[in-house]
């Protein structure tokens, strides 16, 4: 039963034509997803990078922008990442707005990818945040319009809810670290290495023996992305509707309104979701 909950066999990367990384901050794209990027790299897939901030705020910005993107630009490198666009939002102050939504788009547009990597909105960070929202929002919009996308949420300052695919990045492992070691400014403030590859390390938990270390990715395919109900579907939500567990909730979660999608109008008023704002936008398009 737990195979249906978490992946037990790795994927040597995510199938796509093309792939597109956004980074709410220079480093995120190669602590999140780096070993895939090189991946696709050796597997003769283009990449891309969007920098969403140039992490120029507070201690971690004291080093300036300039010297942050040189680091993106070296790491970019290493990771064989085919272009890299900063678009120099202020850092703690992205808006999901529709200004940021378009470049979005286009940016996708632009690089043909078919599959956009993203911080998961589950991140601790605000700027990750909305740079989850952005991207999901833009991505949204264009499987409306009919392109096959797939945008697979990478994580970083928190764990993901849920996992659909980890890569296998043991081969990768030498590429990933020359890159994130290219971040000199901010190993300086924390072992960013130490802490990223732990985590990509407990992600083998459910693997053979041979993968050292994995990426974990949670998948919002074209189906999903035109449904606003189930992006925001809470992971004990989605396996009970499922059918994926044989331990269910108790009746009495269920009959407090946490059942099916576990979105209404006056469910979203009663999480405080704000009139107008992304998740209240989405829920009227679904309407």
């Amino acid at each position: 039963m737990e195979s249906r909950l978490t992946p037990y066999q790795a994927a040597p990367l995510i199938d796509c034509t093309a792939a597109l990384v956004f980074a709410p901050h220079p480093d995120d794209e190669t602590l999140g997803c780096g070993g895939l990027l090189a991946a696709c790299h050796v597997a003769g897939i283009p990449t891309h990078a969007i920098i969403v901030t140039s992490g120029d705020f507070g201690e971690h910005g004291k080093v300036g922008s300039a010297a942050r993107e040189a680091e993106t630009r070296a790491a970019a490198d290493v990771l064989g990442i085919g272009t890299v666009q900063f678009w120099r939002e202020p850092d703690r102050g992205v808006a999901c707005d529709e200004r940021t939504i378009a470049a979005a788009r286009q940016a996708i547009l632009d690089t043909n990818a078919d599959l956009i990597l993203a911080p998961s909105f589950h991140e601790i960070h605000p700027d990750h945040r909305a740079t989850a929202w952005i991207v999901i929002e833009a991505t949204r919009r264009l499987a409306e319009e009919g392109r096959n996308l797939r945008l697979a949420m990478y994580e970083v300052g928190a764990p993901l809810h849920r996992v659909d695919v980890l890569v296998d990045i043991t081969a990768h492992e030498s590429a990933k670290r020359a890159a994130v070691a290219k971040y000199v400014s901010q190993l300086s403030i924390q072992p960013y290495d130490a802490v990223i590859f732990s985590l990509n390390h407990y992600r083998t938990y459910t693997l053979p023996a041979s993968v050292k270390y994995a990426e974990a990715f949670c998948i919002l395919d074209a189906d999903v992305l035109k449904d606003p109900a189930r992006i925001t579907e809470a992971e004990l939500l989605r396996q009970e509707r499922l059918g994926l567990v044989t331990v269910g909730m108790p009746e009495w979660l269920k009959e407090a309104g946490l059942t099916g999608a576990g979105l209404t109008g006056e469910g979203l008023k009663g999480a405080g979701v704000k009139e107008g704002s992304l998740l209240d936008r989405l829920w009227r398009r679904k309407k």
